[in-house]
């Protein structure tokens, strides 16, 4: 089957994370038809030099902003020429990557936002950025991005992930038949092992033995969140998969029972040494859920370490 060429947008501030996260879109998507933009928000202030030129206070110190500002411009562009040169690395013809460059009108992820409304099928950021400082006390523009992004994937990368393993994250059905169609769909998955995971949480898992438990057959309602269980609807997620071109015997399942979903699936990526989660962002959350205790992809986010975490929307 001929997949449709795809569009991705790599956001990079000039940090070592940026760069390895525009390193693990080069080995994740398919060099063959993807097309990567390599995406910097520039924050310096143009007027800034304007603003104090003239002022007798200021005069001697002119000269030293202005050679600040250049070599600012410059290390960005060294950054940017070091990017591609990575990226082409893995093969990409060079007409596929391309550089852009915007000048700040407004907060750096509004102007990513923006950008990605722009015919992109993905954006791609750093977990950290330049100042680990300012993202630990002011919030990081990871996570930002991830609670206002919508209709294209985020997908956040922390230090260099492995690639050759997919974990999906299921709980929700819409939620996850979303996230398989959009990997079938961004990614040639035939080159990839794809495990299932879902926490089991519901009413079955608990009275029943680990020996006795079918979640094939069995047909019950989440009593945590008045859901039906998705457990039933996890061979037909297989079935999608297999239609998007990847052999059944790569697929797995992996049913858990646990209290904490965030910590068991992260204990299950390290055991089974995935390096990548997909999960797909609910557009409605309680609001005391998102307040008192935040959104699934959030805390998973905290948490990670050493991986990259696709929020699908």
């Amino acid at each position: 089957m001929l997949k449709q060429k795809i569009k991705i947008l790599i956001s990079v501030d000039g940090s070592e994370q940026s760069l390895q996260a525009a390193v693990y879109a080069a080995r994740m998507f398919p060099k063959d038809r993807t097309e990567v933009v390599l995406f910097h928000v520039d924050t310096q202030n143009p007027d800034l030099g304007k603003s104090i030129s003239g002022n007798p206070l200021y005069d001697a110190q002119m000269k030293n902003i202005d050679k600040w500002m250049s070599a600012d411009h410059k290390t960005m562009n060294q950054f940017m020429d070091k990017a591609v040169a990575r990226i082409l690395d893995f093969d990409y013809p060079k007409s596929a990557v391309s550089v852009k460059i915007k000048k700040k009108e407004d907060r750096v992820f509004d102007e990513i936002l923006r950008e990605a409304r722009d015919t992109y099928d993905a954006v791609v950021v750093g977990k950290t950025g330049k100042s680990r400082l300012k993202d630990k006390f002011i919030g990081s523009l990871a996570i930002k991005l991830a609670g206002k992004m919508n209709r294209v994937p985020l997908i956040i990368v922390d230090g260099d992930p492995k690639i050759d393993k997919l974990l999906v994250s299921v709980d929700l059905r819409e939620e996850a038949f979303k996230s398989i169609y959009s990997i079938g769909s961004l990614l040639d998955i035939q080159n990839f092992s794809i495990a299932i995971c879902h926490v089991a949480r519901c009413a079955a898992k608990k009275n029943e033995s680990e020996e006795k438990f079918n979640y094939k057959e069995s047909e019950h309602d989440c009593p945590l969140r008045e859901v039906e269980c998705i457990c039933p609807s996890i061979d037909s997620m297989k079935e999608c998969l297999v239609d998007s071109g990847i052999l059944l015997e790569k697929i797995s399942d992996l049913i858990v029972e646990a209290a904490d979903p965030v910590d068991s699936t992260l204990e299950l990526s390290r055991t089974e040494q995935i390096g990548s989660i997909i999960v797909g962002r609910r557009a409605i959350v309680p609001f005391v859920e998102e307040l008192v205790s935040g959104r699934y992809s959030q805390k998973m986010f905290k948490k990670m370490e050493n991986m990259a975490l696709w929020v699908v929307n």
